[in-house]
């Protein structure tokens, strides 16, 4: 799924003609679960931006908004001379971005005539431009599960 997403991504024109790397901002805030079941939309993201990251291969910059403590954190620290520069030097502001990757969780259920369940999930995610707020890029994955029983997902 990501290895698609990253390749539909970077055929859309906003992204394939800039010259540096576009950055992307990933927050779990912006994905929605209307699914009939519980999602752990943390273990889901996490492994979305790993697998986004390694398609990527640098031509996207990925900005995970949940750390945004911890670096302004540690820009206070280097900033009020408790720490030293690091090896990447100072920055006037941390990393912006220039779209937010947004997602949301659906599914629907069937029981079929022999008992079994039947769930269809999908994710439907798209890009949203943070200066124009724009959608330049949308798409959807499926996913389907079948179960004798009740489908419990952990």
């Amino acid at each position: 799924m990501t290895d698609k997403m990253v390749r539909s991504m970077l055929d859309i024109p906003q992204i394939a003609q800039t010259k540096s790397a576009p950055r992307i901002v990933l927050d779990p805030a912006e994905f929605q679960n209307e699914s009939s079941q519980a999602i752990n939309k943390n273990h889901i993201l996490e492994r979305l931006k790993v697998d986004l990251n390694r398609s990527a291969k640098g031509r996207l910059i990925f900005v995970p908004r949940q750390n945004a403590a911890a670096v302004e954190k540690e820009r206070q620290l280097k900033r009020a001379g408790k720490v030293d520069a690091g090896t990447t030097g100072l920055t006037k502001a941390a990393a912006g971005g220039d779209y937010l990757l947004k997602g949301k969780f659906t599914s629907q259920d069937q029981r079929t005539k022999d008992g079994r369940i039947q769930r269809s999930n999908t994710i439907f995610i798209s890009l949203l431009d943070l200066e124009l707020g724009t959608e330049i890029w949308s798409d959807y994955f499926d996913a389907a599960k079948y179960a004798k029983d009740d489908i419990i997902y952990h």
